[in-house]
């Protein structure tokens, strides 16, 4: 796991993102969104890159989607880590900061699991996530989320794809919208043009600025 730090430390507002290495070159695409639709520099924003994609993101075992890559169901000891090497040492230095976390695909489904885990979060941005993950959408349905604030979205062509699990990921995520809408919290679920590889970096831009812009509404 490997932290880095960008931006004010002393704003009230942190953007914590869980990323994979694939996605470092397109953060500073992402950043430069994010200030562009808020028409704010005012946040920290925090990213934790994961080791192991499937292995690290993934909330229990699950056999291979596609190829021979497994799931090893790691999520716990990551989100321990996050809380005990990142947010409790945020908190410590200021406990008014409110912390939004995001994440793209794998990593989506990771930051929409945590909240259910944990109530450190104010709110989520659960960008095109793999909501298909076996199992997930009955766990949406036995588990209450701990967090006030949910952003989901997807692209509109995401389902359009031979394989059998993935092309569930449009009614998955409909389904856990509307059992998050039965809880009241402040939450949408937007769709974006194109499959799952368009767009990544405005597409978690989007999701955090509903998520500040959201926080100005509330505040």
């Amino acid at each position: 796991m490997k932290v880095n730090y960008q931006g004010n430390r002393e704003a009230k507002i942190v953007l914590l993102q869980i990323i994979g290495e694939h996605e470092l070159p397109l953060l500073e695409d992402e950043l430069s969104h994010i200030k562009a639709i808020i028409q704010s520099k005012d946040f920290l924003f925090v990213t934790v890159q994961v080791d192991s994609w499937n292995d690290d993101l993934s909330p229990w075992v699950a056999e291979p989607i596609f190829g021979d890559a497994a799931f090893a169901g790691n999520a716990e000891k990551l989100l321990t880590r996050i809380k005990n090497e990142v947010i409790v040492p945020l908190l410590s230095e200021h406990q008014d900061i409110k912390i939004f976390a995001g994440g793209y695909s794998l990593a989506g489904l990771f930051v929409l699991w945590a909240a259910y885990q944990t109530n450190l979060f104010e709110g989520i941005a659960a960008v095109s996530p793999s909501v298909w993950f076996p199992k997930f959408v009955d766990f949406v349905h036995n588990n209450k989320i701990l967090t006030n604030r949910v952003y989901l979205s997807l692209g509109d062509k995401e389902a359009k794809t031979r394989n059998q699990i993935l092309a569930q990921v449009e009614n998955d995520i409909r389904d856990v919208y509307r059992t998050l809408e039965d809880y009241r919290l402040s939450c949408i679920l937007v769709w974006n043009q194109g499959n799952h590889f368009k767009e990544p970096a405005l597409r978690m831009a989007k999701g955090f600025a509903w998520l500040m812009n959201n926080e100005k509404i509330h505040s």
